[in-house]
Formats: structure tokens, sequence, C-alpha cells
């Protein structure tokens, strides 16, 4: 078995590990933390798997368990420790401390001058691009860079990356740049657009690589060169591998818009989401009915829609037809793309009472909204999610306006 077929391989399997971990009850002995900033100061220890939901995370003390943080910027001090995997996703990741099981790294730029004592998993984006992350003005560059020492194999899939550490394993590598300075003490399979390899560079095992054109290798840097022309379907982006992080990348970027949105709306509009979420907590079954009722008339089978469009024209004229015509298709769609924070929210009450801890609305929020994004990302399941949390939240809005679910919780209705 060839190092490609064993690499599709694991990355199958870390992307079905990434879903279950969402899903598990594992986490029930975790801890989690929410906040705008987020630190665990130099001396600090953390003895239970830790969950972060913050702007920006600061981790330069010790997490005993996992750790798993999304946020806009993400920063393992140099004296942060996770003894084991860290999951991490955000706009900018930088890694100087140490890492002794698995690295799961995901964002737009990808930092690594630490050590990582296991396997690393990096997806990320382009170096064309400066991004500005968090509230403290950090930013961080795109793509991949490795300068730290990976004692395990290495999966890399981003637009740029650049090697020049030490990698004690096998491999990996689908990008659109890569430039190879550093060390890599087993077999190494790149798939670039673009690849360079300084005379610096050395590769212990064999180097497989396949770009648009063969490259000049430096005499001395592998054991054995061999170049595989790609065939006319990959160059057409049509690869299993590209399909995987496609769908990764797309995942990660819906995953991080509605966690911005959320926190946006429960800092300044918390009612917009405790309502319809109260509503849907008093009767789900009849709440998702009130949907399904809305989006049959108005939507799958638009008569009243036309009726009301054909009024508004006849009465007031052509251009307040098109007006309400354009305000019906757009309050639909407003709501199925709203639909995962506001059925997020109800379903992540429904898992803090699991819990049955104190937990920040924000968390809840967070927990709920990403278990929907990710889930609505699943082939063929995806569809009937999605559907179910739009007609939930479609439900949850029209009965929000009742007095009986009109009155939030006192304690939900403000994000501190």
């Amino acid at each position: 078995m060839n190092l490609r077929t064993v690499s599709i391989r694991w990355l199958a399997v870390a992307l079905v590990t990434f879903l279950a971990m969402a899903v598990s009850s594992a986490a029930l002995a975790a801890e989690f933390a929410a906040d705008e900033i987020y630190r665990l100061a130099e001396g600090e220890i953390v003895d239970d798997d830790l969950y972060i939901g913050a702007t920006e995370i600061y981790i330069n003390g010790t997490v005993k368990g996992d750790l798993f943080a999304a946020a806009s910027y993400i920063e393992i001090g140099p004296n942060g420790v996770v003894e084991g995997d860290l999951w991490a996703m955000a706009a900018g990741i930088v890694i100087h401390g140490t890492v002794l099981d698995d690295l799961r790294a995901a964002g737009s730029g990808v930092e690594l001058t630490g050590t990582v004592a296991d396997d690393a998993f990096f997806a990320a984006g382009s170096a064309q691009t400066t991004f500005p992350t968090g509230v403290s003005s950090q930013a961080t560059t795109g793509g991949v860079n490795v300068t730290g020492k990976i004692v395990g194999d290495t999966y890399i899939a981003a637009g740029d990356g650049d090697i020049s550490g030490a990698i004690d394993g096998d491999f990996f590598g689908a990008l659109g740049v890569l430039d190879l300075s550093g060390t890599i003490g087993g077999d190494a399979d790149i798939q670039a657009g673009e690849f360079s390899v300084s005379d610096a560079a050395r590769i212990g095992g064999e180097l497989t690589y396949s770009t648009p054109e063969q490259r000049q290798i430096p005499a001395g840097v592998a054991r054995d060169i061999q170049f595989e022309a790609p065939p006319e379907s990959e160059s057409q982006g049509g690869t299993i591998v590209g399909a995987i992080f496609g769908w990764i990348f797309r995942t990660i970027a819906i995953a991080i818009g509605v966690a911005i949105l959320g926190w946006l709306l429960m800092r300044f509009r918390p009612n917009i989401l405790v309502r319809p979420a109260a509503a849907i907590q008093s009767n789900p079954v009849e709440t998702g009915l009130y949907g399904l009722l809305a989006a049959v008339v108005l939507i799958f089978i638009p008569i009243a829609s036309l009726i009301l469009v054909a009024f508004t024209w006849a009465f007031w004229g052509a251009l307040p037809g098109i007006a309400m015509f354009i305000f019906l298709v757009a309050s639909s769609a407003l709501v199925w793309f709203l639909s995962p924070l506001l059925t997020g929210y109800w379903l992540g009450e429904k898992i803090g009472q699991r819990l049955d801890g104190e937990y920040s609305p924000l968390l809840l929020l967070l927990i709920g909204a990403l278990l929907i994004v990710v889930l609505g990302r699943i082939p063929v399941l995806g569809w009937l999610v999605y559907l179910l949390s739009f007609l939930l939240a479609l439900g949850g809005l029209l009965r929000s306006g009742t007095a009986a679910t009109a009155e939030p919780p006192a304690e939900t209705a403000v994000v501190q």
C-alpha cells in the first residue's frame, strides 16, 4: 500500500474522528470556557479536557487532557503544554509551546515553532494575504509555516506551506505552493502547484511528488526521487484529497462565520435568539408544525406569496409588488441562514441541561449552532438537518410574538 493511499485513509479517519468528537458524550467530564479573551497563565493547570470558545485564546499554562479551541486567534505560548490532543480552529493559530499528543489545526494561517510529540494535521489558506484577527489587533499570514519539530507523521492541505523545521515521520502534502528547506525522517508524498526544494533539505526516505511540470531536485536531498505527472482529472481539481479538504475548508468557513455572527447577536441583540428559543423550548412539536405550515404556504407551495405580491402590485403598483417579492424571498433566505443560530441556542440549552452545570449563554449557543453546522455538512443527511432547523426556526419566530413565549429568561437576556 503506497503512502498516498494511507494518507487518504488517515485523512478520512481524522475527519470522522472530528465529527465524532463534536457529538461525543465524553465532554461530560470536561471543563468549558467562553469569553471574549481567554488566558491560561504560566503555572496554571487544567486537570481535565478543556473546551474553549472565545475571540482570542492564550495558553501559557498546562492542560492535562485534550484542548478543543475555537476563536479568531489562538496562541500556545512558549510555556504552554497540552498533554492530550490539540484541536484548534481559528483565523490565526500560533503554537510556540508543546503538544504531547496529536495536533489538528485549521485556519487561515498556522505557525508552528514549538514541538508536537505525535502526528500533526494542518488545513490552512494562502500566504498571499495577511488576515487581521481578534480584538487586540493580532494578525497572521495565511498558509502553514513549520519551523518547529513534529515527531510523528504530518499531513498538510493548504494554499501555501513553508517547512524549515523537522518532521521525524512521513510527510503528506496537498498544497498550492510548498517551500521545503527542513528535514523529513520518513517518506514524503507531495502534490503541489509550485514546489521548491533547497540544498539544505533532507528526506530520509523516498520523495514522491506530483506537479504540473517536473522540478529540478538537488542531488542528495532524498534516498530516491519519483515524479508523477498529475492525471488530467486531478489537474481539473477532481482528486479525493481535494474533495475532502474542500469539504473541511467550507465547513470551517461556515462554522467561523456562524460563531462570529452568534457572538455579535448575543452581545447586542440577544432577544433575536432568546425569544425563538423560548418558543421552541415551550413546545418543539407545535413550533415545528407552525414552521412547516408557514413554509408550505409561503415557500414550498407559494400560492399565498404570489397572491400577496399580486395584490400589492394591483393596489400600489409594480415597484411595491417587486419590493414585496424581494422581501418574501430575502426573509426566507435570512431565516434559512440564521436557523443554526436560532435552533442552536435551544439545542445548546438542552445540552447544558444534560451536562447539569452553569454555562455561559454564548457557550451554549456556540455548542448548539456548531453542532448543527457540522451535521448539516454531512452528505445526504445534511439537508434534512438544515430543513428541520429551518422549520423550527421559522416556527419559533412566528410563535415568539405570542404572550406565552415573548418574555425571555432574565439570566440569558444579556451576555457580558
